[in-house]
């Protein structure tokens, strides 16, 4: 079974999309409202306008933060929130694999 990537870190991490997994990498919960899909996000939310939009709804399955500070957060200190650093690993070469086109 090929695995999907985590819509914040980008790594290929989780099995099934929307069943509430959490990223080894950057400790999000895939809470089923973003699908991850060759760089694009798409949201179970109707009427959204923008992408910006999308990645700004607040996850109450990661602490109310939304993918946008995730992903910030994850860019400058390796995690989803600094309360989760203690729990992630690095990526293995396989989780890294690039977006084939």
């Amino acid at each position: 079974m090929s695995k999907q990537r985590c819509a914040c870190c980008n790594c290929l991490t989780i099995d099934v999309r929307g069943e509430f997994e959490i990223c080894p990498i950057c400790f999000w919960e895939d809470d089923a409202y973003f699908v991850f899909d060759k760089e694009e996000i798409y949201s179970h939310y109707q009427g959204s306008s923008s992408i910006e939009d999308l990645l700004n709804i607040r996850s109450s399955a990661n602490n109310s933060l939304t993918l946008l500070e995730a992903r910030q957060n994850f860019n400058q200190f390796g995690a989803c929130e600094l309360a989760m650093k203690k729990y992630v690993r690095v990526p293995t070469a396989e989780e890294l694999k690039k977006i084939s086109r």
